[in-house]
């Protein structure tokens, strides 16, 4: 749960004008300004993305329901985890339907981030526990002091969904940077609940050999798996509605399968080495409607 620190600060700056706001959050981390008129990080592209991309598929992609139905559409042969249960009103979980609920679980925010509780083995949460997480995940908004504004039109739910079991080990996740509809980076995080490894690769799975947001390169590096193929056609698939993407993606019973679509990784305010921070951003040429980058 975040400090009263934290959301007495983050109510304050989400009143601000959005360019204030990104700057005064930015300079807060970085103790630099973002460059408005000649971004070159992407960091600060991702900010610029914040203030001038409003397409509709932003909202589809942020909300964790709409995604899946977005994403079976144009992968039909993804897996994806079924959603068990919807809840629109906190006063919904006064009718949880328990006795029709698996052994384990896991309890989501459609709306925002970091909303998420796992039930196993039958201890389920009681429905006043439900009721207060459920009561503080309807209030929060992500459009407001970060700016993103992928998650102002979503219609907020907390919904249940299935439990992939990956034989009681917490599972790779490989998450694919789509740029301009093609994957030119691939981050893998393993173990994230335990001795959390990060290590970063480009398309072709030659290690890149730099440390994100302090979390350790795993070695000798993990070997190239045979489906990251298969995971890259797909990301580039799902890649070209948007000019910046995030697909995360998982493998379980032999199947690639869908984790969720980040419109914003890491909010804009990801620990990069600098020559980083400017190759990826290089890759990325913002062309809005409000603003473009292109000649």
């Amino acid at each position: 749960m975040e400090s009263l620190q934290y959301r007495l600060f983050s109510g304050i700056v989400s009143k601000l004008p959005i360019k204030l706001r990104l700057q005064l959050l930015f300079f807060r981390k970085f103790k630099k300004f973002i460059n408005y008129a000649n971004p070159q990080t992407f960091n600060e592209k991702v900010q610029l993305k914040k203030i001038h991309d409003r397409s509709e598929y932003l909202t589809i992609g942020a909300d964790k329901l709409a995604a899946k139905k977005f994403v079976k559409e144009i992968a039909p042969e993804l897996y994806i985890p079924e959603t068990l249960w919807v809840a629109k009103y906190v006063a919904d979980f006064d009718t949880f339907p328990f006795s029709e609920m698996p052994s384990n679980y896991v309890l989501k925010a459609n709306h925002t981030s970091q909303t998420i509780e796992f039930v196993r083995d039958n201890n389920h949460l009681s429905g006043h526990e439900m009721k207060n997480f459920a009561s503080r995940w309807f209030k929060k908004d992500q459009s407001g002091s970060l700016g993103e504004w992928g998650y102002k039109n979503i219609p907020p739910r907390v919904f249940v969904e299935e439990f992939l079991d990956f034989n009681g080990t917490v599972p790779d996740d490989y998450k694919l940077h789509v740029i301009d509809g093609k994957v030119e980076f691939i981050q893998l995080d393993q173990g994230r609940f335990e001795q959390h490894y990060r290590n970063m690769f480009d398309r072709d799975w030659n290690e890149l050999g730099f440390i994100l947001n302090k979390k350790p390169r795993l070695v000798p590096v993990p070997e190239k798996p045979a489906f990251i193929d298969q995971m890259i056609e797909i990301a580039e698939r799902i890649g070209k509605y948007y000019d910046m993407v995030r697909v995360d993606l998982y493998f379980h019973n032999n199947q690639v399968t869908f984790s969720e679509l980040t419109m914003y990784p890491a909010a804009g305010f990801s620990m990069f080495p600098d020559e980083w921070n400017h190759k990826f951003g290089e890759r990325w040429i913002l062309d809005y409607p409000t603003y473009s980058q292109k000649k």
